[in-house]
Parts: structure tokens; sequence; C-alpha cells
């Protein structure tokens, strides 16, 4: 799982990387921007692997895991050089973003690129973004359109043709990929192109502590707009981030602030991507596994090891909730809460699941 920083130049992507990744990425306004994309992987907290912890006692305990990936700012109608063609190349890999929009005054900033406006910003990134969705999908019909003329018909080329006459309809009218509402043959006929606007997002602004409820309006706006938006004072939470544990809970108390902003920007993002969580448990380890929302049994098995998914048999599974109410693995039994599945059973969010497989 992965989720790619994206931003202008100076809108504080690498304090919010740091923030969530607990690295030590250098950050200064006057430094020139990083060339390669930082990485760094973070744990997504969930309160129910520590209690099956508690329950189980396993030798190892295992959360689910994100990767971020800090990009430079990019300037996408320069991808003909080198270095912006690779970084572009791995932007696009990326699962989904977080776009983090300057919501922080700074004078000297202040003066190169103006007051800080997030919608603004936003619009200006939208803009890079679509342009660039737009340039390949035009290039990429002109080839069809080539092919045509050599005799060349087939009917998935026509499939493609279709599906990216649709998503420049969208784009010329300034809407990105994921709103063009594409149908299943349409969506796999252009998967290959992985379009910038075509990935899920969450929009981060980037506050000082003292000014997260000064942007509400534009919160609002964005939410209403569709967007998954968050606040985060990535300079302060980066702080806290290198407090003791109990110091930083202290802190946050003095300040009223409930929750860890990270810790509820990681979630988001585990939201952003329509991603479950199923638990594997035992004295050996304990631990959460990640996949789509409507994914089956088999799809599970194979997250686990590729030997379970081609030996499949049966998923037997009982409920994280169910489990905690009644207290024992045996209660379950005899109450009928323990199941067994096929292989198209869809896994639900909490499922402790094991497989049962011969090879």
């Amino acid at each position: 799982m992965n989720i790619g920083i994206l931003g202008l130049a100076k809108a504080g992507k690498t304090t919010v990387f740091n923030a969530l990744t607990g690295h030590n990425a250098l950050v200064d306004k006057y430094i020139q921007a990083h060339l390669e994309a930082h990485i760094g992987v973070v744990q997504v907290l969930d309160e129910r692997v520590s209690r099956l912890s508690e329950l189980y006692q396993p030798k190892k305990t295992i959360y689910a895991q994100f990767e971020f990936y800090d990009f430079p700012a990019l300037f996408l109608h320069k991808s003909e050089d080198v270095q912006s063609a690779k970084l572009i190349s791995e932007v696009k890999t990326m699962e989904g973003y977080a776009i983090v929009l300057r919501a922080f005054e700074d004078e000297e900033m202040d003066e190169l690129y103006g007051k800080p406006d997030p919608l603004r910003d936003l619009a200006n990134l939208e803009d890079e973004l679509l342009l660039h969705d737009m340039m390949i999908a035009e290039k990429r019909l002109e080839k069809i359109d080539l092919s045509y003329k050599r005799g060349v018909k087939t009917p998935a080329i026509q499939s493609e043709e279709k599906a990216l006459h649709k998503i420049l309809s969208s784009l010329h009218a300034n809407q990105p990929i994921r709103s063009a509402s594409l149908g299943e043959d349409e969506a796999r006929a252009i998967r290959g192109f992985q379009f910038l606007t075509g990935k899920p997002r969450l929009v981060i602004l980037n506050c000082d502590e003292s000014g997260m409820d000064a942007y509400s309006g534009v919160l609002e706006q964005l939410a209403g707009e569709g967007n998954l938006v968050a606040t985060l004072a990535g300079k302060f939470e980066y702080e806290l981030l290198n407090l003791d544990s109990s110091d930083a809970a202290a802190f946050r108390a003095e300040l009223g602030i409930s929750e860890s902003a990270r810790d509820r920007i990681i979630h988001l993002c585990y939201q952003l991507m329509g991603y479950i969580s199923f638990f594997t448990v035992g004295e050996d380890e304990v631990r959460a596994w990640t996949i789509n929302r409507g994914d089956n049994a088999l799809t599970a098995a194979s997250k686990i090891h590729s030997d379970l998914a081609r030996g499949f048999i049966r998923a037997e599974c009982f409920q994280y909730a169910d489990l905690i109410n009644h207290g024992s693995e045996k209660t379950l039994r005899e109450k009928g809460l323990f199941k067994l599945e096929g292989k198209d059973y869809l896994v639900k969010d909490g499922d402790i699941i094991s497989i049962r497989f011969n090879v």
C-alpha cells in the first residue's frame, strides 16, 4: 500500500512527511528541492490488533502498514526532462495521493508565492494534473487513429478508444478522470495508463497549530465538492512525535487535542483507498492483513501465502466483535458464530480467518 504526497513548492510536503513517518528528511525553506522521493513506512495502529495480542499472547504482533512517498514539487509540463520523466513515472505507480496545501503564513514565502490560499493552490495543481492526463490521452488516440488507417481495428482497441474519448470529455470540462463514471470495461481498458486524476486523493491543509480553525470554511467547501479533507499542523505534530509518548499526550490534553492528527490522517488514507482489515491469530503471530472492500476469501488467502490460495478448501471465519463479546473461540463455536466459508465469501472488516488448504 502506498500514498504519494504531492503539492506545490514550499507547501510543507516534507514537513508533513516527517510528521507522518517520524523521518528526519531535511526541511528548510532556503534549500533546493530534493530530486528523488523520500520514502517512509508507517503502521496503521488498530486497537483491535492490540486487543487480540493481549488475548493470544503471540510471539509477534504485526500491524498493517503504509508507505508514504514524499515527491518534490512537480512541473509536469517539463516531463521531457529525464529526471522529471522518471519522477512522474514513479508518481503514476502510487495507489492514491495526499495533496498538501499551504495554510500557514510566512513573510518571505508570502512575498514569493502570495498569501496562503489553499483553493488557489489546489486549482493550480489540478490544472497541472489535468493537462498531463489530457496529453497522454490525446497521444494515445493519435496512435489508435494511425492503427485504424493501417487496418488494425480490434474490439480491444475500439473499447479503449471509447473510454479515452469519454475521459477526454471530462478533462476538457476541467473534471478529473475519477469523476468520469467509467464502466468496468472502460476502466479496465485504460488501467495501464495510470492517469494521475484517476487516483483517489486526500487533501491536507498544512497549518500552524494556532490556525487550525481558520480554514473551516475552506474545509467545508472542499468536502462539499467530494474531497476527503484534513488539517495537520505538520511542524507541531513532528515536534510532538519526538517527545516521550506520555509527554506528548499531556501536551495534547493541555491544548484540548483528543487524538493524534498523524494517526487520524493515516486512518483517513486507509479509508481513502477503500481498504478493510482481516486478522490471523495464534500463539506465533497476531497480524492485520489489508484487502480491498469487496474482496473474497480466495483473495484473502493469497494475501497470506500463495499456497493457501492454490490449495484453498475452506475459510474458517469469526468476527472480532463476537470474540470480544463472548471471550473465547470455544464459546463462539457453541453459539454457531464460527463459520466455514467458500472461496467466494466476501470478507468483512474485522473478520478473523484461518484457511484450510491442501497442496
